[in-house]
């Protein structure tokens, strides 16, 4: 199971915890009308990332996550609506922007855009992670005539975002040594998919490499090793310095097994040899 199904499976999960938020709204709030003094429209080329828009300079991020931004003048890519607020509400029931759906507030109002933000903590001066930018303008009759949509939006990798909300999508975030969240660019391990009867597995993603834990049988001819629930930790174990909930990450000198655990006995999770996904 590789990047690609890995992001198809969060699109699918993110849809499902949308579908069922009752009562809660994007927006929850407001902070100081001048927290963000930047403009909230600029050029592509002078866009810190140009596919993110003035979003993208909003985040102040340790490793860049996501982003994206309209493209032309006239809106086309969904539904408008009728203020900021509910722009935001119809552009998440779309899947329009990624990264919080719940919990974000108001940090800068020009006259036609309005910025919203999560930061850490809610802080006032909390780092932002994620930054959306709603506009108010022209659009095609097919997207309901002009109004407020999502022009622009930014998010840090999962790592920067809050447990609860990586613990909702089943995406495992893993720390270093000194209890550091590391990027999901650099090692993430997720629950497996309901909708295949996996959920009793898991893949770990690290270095272009995919171990699972319980792989279930009728997939063993994806590995060439088996999964073993109780061993011993091997004395020539490659320690990755890598941590989750108390387990330790080990690797064979061969990089064809994981070791999960902690010194006095490990899970013996086995690399995949073909690609493991499910439609």
């Amino acid at each position: 199971m590789g990047r690609r199904h890995s992001a198809a499976i969060l699109l699918s999960v993110l849809g499902l915890l949308l579908s069922g938020c009752g009562d809660d709204t994007v927006a929850t709030g407001e902070r100081t009308p001048d927290f963000y003094e930047g403009p909230l429209r600029v050029a592509r080329g002078e866009a810190e990332h140009p596919g993110a828009g003035a979003a993208g300079n909003v985040v102040e991020c340790a490793a860049w996550g996501d982003g994206g931004s309209t493209n032309g003048q006239e809106y086309a890519e969904g539904a408008t609506a009728a203020s900021a607020e509910e722009a935001l509400e119809v552009a998440s029931s779309e899947g329009a922007f990624g990264g919080m759906q719940r919990g974000l507030l108001v940090a800068g109002r020009e006259q036609d855009r309005v910025l919203y933000v999560w930061t850490v903590d809610g802080a006032v001066d909390g780092a932002v992670k994620q930054a959306v930018i709603v506009h108010n303008g022209p659009a095609t009759e097919g997207a309901g005539g002009p109004g407020w949509y999502v022009e622009s939006w930014a998010h840090c990798d999962y790592s920067e975002l809050p447990r609860s909300f990586t613990d909702a999508l089943g995406l495992q975030i893993w720390t270093d040594a000194d209890a550091r969240p590391l990027p999901t660019t650099t090692i993430e391990s997720w629950e497996g998919p309901e909708h295949c009867d996996w959920q009793s597995m898991t893949f770990l993603h690290l270095g272009g490499a995919v171990y699972v834990r319980n792989p279930q049988p009728d997939l063993a001819d994806f590995f060439a090793t088996p999964y073993e629930e109780d061993a011993d930790l091997p004395a020539h174990a490659v320690d990755t310095g890598y941590e989750r909930n108390g387990d330790r990450l080990w690797l064979s000198t061969d990089r064809q097994r994981a070791f999960v655990g902690s010194e006095q006995g490990v899970e013996v999770w086995p690399r995949t040899v073909d690609p493991l996904g499910c439609a």
